[in-house]
């Protein structure tokens, strides 16, 4: 019971893909109404960056190398390692997993898991908000051109304008609010509340992009993936991600940071956000089933590396 208590989250998100996915023809109104989609962004989006405190972002921004680090990790490296992987997984996961590649560090667990590591968190939620507000072009502009121009190109400025306005601005907006003095000590008091909201805007993203996929399915007559595509995604995924990681901590220890920063630059430059990169595939056509694969996978894998690092240091 207390197992499944703690992986609740991965259970309803395969619950939320099935269930989008089975009554997609009934359920087409909600992916229809496009102001429902970006509402539920935009307010997921607000409610993850609300919590996070500025003094713990400035006191990362003093010492640059961990946040840049582990930012080009995030936001080139992996894209390019992707890249020639995505060619191998066919016309349904191959820019799927280019989406996922090239979406942001995720708001949600970035710090939780560099905290439960032993890591500076202030130093993941720097590279959060980083590689956020740099999403909105990044992003969609890797997938464009990743994906040989395939992509339609109206898509591709009609994502960067949906980032700008339904990502960036919300996050903006949820740390100027703190500057009233009152609403920052709520949000940081309900802080884990906040958290439990926003993972709930994103298994209602998992939904609608599972509806998506299922009358995409539908129209086409079938889901044109096999077997070894998916088994080869799942390998290409955990292998990106776990060299990734340990190569970040490597890295960070040859530029001279100390253990915190190394853990951080290994757990921040590794994750990958599921809120944006939903709203990308969503509104540029493509399977979101290599972004569920990643989030799903990050979670696991580095609640075991977060305890291996923890228990060593100790």
């Amino acid at each position: 019971m207390k197992s499944i208590a703690s992986h609740w989250f991965l259970l309803v998100l395969l619950a939320a893909l099935a269930i989008g996915f089975a009554t997609a023809q009934s359920c087409r109104f909600v992916v229809e109404a496009s102001w429902l989609k970006w509402g539920a962004v935009t307010v997921t989006m607000f409610v993850m960056a609300w919590p996070l405190e500025f003094k713990h972002i400035w006191g990362a921004a003093t010492r640059p190398i961990g946040p840049v680090l582990a930012t080009l990790l995030n936001l080139l490296v992996i894209p390019l390692m992707a890249w020639p992987f995505s060619h191998l997984l066919g016309e349904v996961l191959g820019p799927g997993l280019i989406v996922a590649a090239a979406v942001p560090t995720t708001l949600a667990t970035g710090a939780v898991w560099t905290r439960r590591a032993g890591g500076d968190d202030s130093l993941a939620i720097m590279v959060t908000i980083i590689t956020n507000l740099l999403c909105f072009f990044v992003t969609p502009a890797w997938v464009y051109y990743l994906t040989g121009g395939t992509s339609d190109k109206t898509a591709f400025i009609g994502t960067i304008y949906k980032l700008l306005c339904f990502v960036v601005f919300p996050m903006l907006v949820g740390q100027l609010v703190r500057f009233h003095a009152s609403s920052a000590d709520w949000a940081t008091r309900k802080k884990r509340w906040l958290s439990l909201a926003a993972q709930f805007g994103v298994l209602f993203m998992i939904f609608l992009g599972a509806v998506s996929t299922g009358i995409r399915v539908s129209e086409s007559g079938g889901l044109d993936i096999t077997v070894m595509e998916v088994a080869l995604m799942l390998v290409v995924i955990l292998g990106i991600h776990l060299s990734v990681c340990f190569s970040g901590v490597w890295l960070a220890k040859r530029v001279g940071l100390p253990r915190s920063a190394q853990i951080a630059v290994g757990f921040s430059g590794s994750q990958k956000t599921l809120m944006v990169g939903l709203s990308t595939a969503i509104s540029m056509g493509i399977s979101i089933i290599p972004l569920v694969a990643y989030h799903s996978l990050q979670l696991i894998t580095d609640t075991v590396i977060a305890d291996r690092f923890r228990n060593k240091d100790k």
